[in-house]
Order: C-alpha cells, then sequence, then structure tokens
C-alpha cells in the first residue's frame, strides 16, 4: 500500500518495522539496471539494488550506499519515488523506492562481490540493463512495486 514519506517514517518507528530502500537505476529511459545472483542461488530472481536502512541513517543516504555495496556504482542525486507499506510480515515493513540515472558510460553487463551487509557480502552479483517494460523482476519480494511510480518520473513514452 502507497503511503506518504512522513508517515511511513512515522510508522516504522512507532512499530519498530526496518526500512528498506530500493533502486530503480536508468542509464537511458527505456532500460532498468537489475542483476542476477550466481549459479549458488538459482531461485533468487531478477532483483534491483536494495537493503536496510540503518538507525540514524535517511533513506536518501541508504539508497546510495546500497547501491555502491551491492554494484559498485557511485551516484548521486536520488530522486523519491514512492514509499510503501508492505502487508506481508516482514522486518523491513516500510519500503523506499528511489530512481538514480547511471552514466551514458556505464557497462553493459559486469559482476560485482557485495562490499558489506550480513547476509550478502561477499556475494557475487552479476548486473545488465534490461528493457524497462518488462525487466523480468522475481514476484513476491516487492521489487517491482514502484515501477509505475517511476513511469510517471520517468515516462517511456512522452505525454501526448
Amino acid at each position: 500500500m502507497r503511503i506518504p514519506y512522513a508517515l511511513a517514517r512515522t510508522r516504522a518507528v512507532e512499530h519498530g518495522w526496518r526500512e528498506k530502500v530500493l533502486a530503480y537505476i536508468t542509464r537511458r529511459p527505456d532500460e532498468l539496471l537489475v542483476f542476477a545472483h550466481t549459479e549458488d542461488y538459482p531461485d533468487a530472481g531478477i532483483q534491483v539494488p536494495a537493503g536496510g536502512v540503518e538507525a540514524g541513517e535517511e533513506p536518501a543516504a541508504a539508497v546510495l550506499r546500497e547501491t555502491y555495496e551491492e554494484s559498485g556504482l557511485e551516484l548521486a542525486n536520488p530522486v523519491h519515488l514512492g514509499s510503501y507499506e508492505w502487508q506481508l510480515a516482514a522486518p523491513s515493513r516500510i519500503r523506499h523506492f528511489y530512481w538514480l540515472e547511471a552514466p551514458l558510460d556505464t557497462p553493459d553487463r559486469w559482476a560485482h562481490r557485495v562490499s558489506a551487509g550480513d547476509e550478502d557480502r561477499g556475494m557475487i552479483f552479476r548486473y545488465s540493463f534490461a528493457p524497462r517494460s518488462s525487466p523480468g523482476l522475481v514476484d513476491g519480494y516487492g521489487f517491482g512495486s514502484g515501477l509505475a511510480d517511476l513511469e510517471r518520473t520517468l515516462p517511456l513514452t512522452p505525454p501526448r
């Protein structure tokens, strides 16, 4: 359920929920940066960079940190797309979606060893740019929940 940013932050504090950030990274408007795990995790599916907001950290700073730790990309100027309350029981019930723009010379594909995080540190993520209209994100984990917000911010087709 989409909720205002301030309410999302308040609800996280009131309920002791961990906040999560998810990064929609584009190089051109028609593509989205996605990653797959190595063969060691065949059921993980296609995902976008994401992770938890640390204590005392603002979500906008967290999305930049998580993007760097998980992809190696040092980006700036995150655009908040929307905040959601995840309806399923999970430690990170509040999710903030951000759009980040990668430089045009960002490679088409690369592998990156995750540099931090309790669960992901040392894992290798295989990155590529997928068509934004059909990025193939794994179902059931909310990775695609903010795509409509991205479309409103960065339309695939110009308005008439």
